[in-house]
C-alpha cells in the first residue's frame, strides 16, 4: 500500500529523542540514515502532498508545544519535505524551505506530571509525550492551547492561559475564580501576571496594549517567572483533561 512520510528538519539534539517517545499509529517518527520521518495513520486518506504537508505542519505544531511542555531546552523542529512511496517503493518528494537556528544546549531530566488529585504517576517522556499529543487530537482548545504555547512570546503565554480561563469557565464563575479556587494559581500571582503583560511602561512593544491606562505591577513579573506561571497552569489543566474518558 503506497504510504506517506514527513521528513523532519531540526537539530539533532531535539529529533534523535522522537523514535522512542511518539510510537503510536497515528503519530510516530523513524529514523532512517541519519534522518527523520513522521509517520501517521491520519495521512492514509490523504490524496496530495500539499494534504500531507498541511496535516504534517498540525501535527508537528502540537509535537512542538507538547515538548516545550515536558523537555527542556527543547527547540521546535519543522517539516523539511513529504515523501510519498509507491507500491514498488518508487519515491517522489516535495522539498519546503526551513531556516535553522543553532545554539549550544544540554539535556536534562524530563519533569514529572501531576494528576489532578495531586498524586504524581510513574510515567515516562513516552506516555507523557504522546499523550500530550493524544489531548490535542481529542479536544480542540488542547490543541489551541499548544499551539500558541510553543512559541512563548509574551503574547503567546497570555493566550495560552486565556484558552484554558475560557474553557473551565462556567456559568456562575469567572475563569480566574476557577483557576484560584483550584488552586492552580494565587490570586496575587495572577493580578501581577496579567498586570505586567498588559503594560506597555512594563515590556514595550511586547505588551498587549498600548494605552497608558494599564498600569504595570509594583514588581513586574519577569519573562522566565511567568514562562513558569504559565507552563504550571497548563500542566494542571491538562491532568483534568487525562482525567476524562
Amino acid at each position: 500500500m503506497p504510504k506517506w512520510l514527513v521528513k523532519l528538519k531540526g537539530e539533532k539534539f531535539d529529533l534523535e529523542d522522537f523514535p522512542s517517545l511518539l510510537q503510536s499509529p497515528e503519530l510516530s517518527v523513524i529514523e532512517e540514515n541519519g534522518s527523520y520521518y513522521l509517520q501517521s495513520s491520519k495521512f492514509n486518506t490523504l490524496a496530495s502532498a500539499d494534504e500531507v504537508f498541511q496535516r504534517g505542519l498540525e501535527l508537528i505544531e502540537r509535537v512542538n508545544g507538547a515538548a516545550k511542555l515536558y523537555i527542556d531546552n527543547f527547540h521546535d523542529v519543522a517539516v523539511d519535505e513529504v515523501t510519498h512511496i509507491e507500491d514498488d517503493g518508487r519515491k517522489s518528494h516535495h522539498n519546503v524551505l526551513q531556516i535553522d537556528n543553532i545554539m549550544q544546549r544540554q539535556k536534562v531530566s524530563p519533569v514529572t506530571l501531576t494528576a489532578s488529585n495531586g498524586s504524581q504517576p510513574a510515567v515516562n517522556q513516552h506516555s507523557l509525550l504522546e499523550s500530550c499529543v493524544h489531548l490535542s487530537q481529542k479536544f480542540k482548545q488542547v490543541a489551541v492551547a499548544l499551539h500558541f504555547y510553543h512559541e512563548d512570546s509574551w503574547v503567546n503565554l497570555y493566550k495560552v492561559y486565556e484558552t484554558i480561563r475560557d474553557d473551565i469557565s462556567e456559568d456562575d464563575f469567572k475563569g480566574d475564580d476557577i483557576l484560584i479556587n483550584n488552586g492552580w494559581v494565587s490570586r496575587s500571582e495572577l493580578r501581577r501576571f496579567k498586570r505586567t503583560a498588559q503594560s506597555k511602561e512594563a515590556l514595550g512593544d511586547q505588551a498587549r496594549h498600548a494605552s497608558k491606562t494599564y498600569t504595570p505591577p509594583d514588581v513586574p513579573m519577569s519573562h522566565s517567572e511567568t514562562k513558569s506561571l504559565v507552563k504550571s497552569i497548563l500542566m494542571k489543566w491538562l491532568a483534568t483533561k487525562s482525567d476524562k474518558p
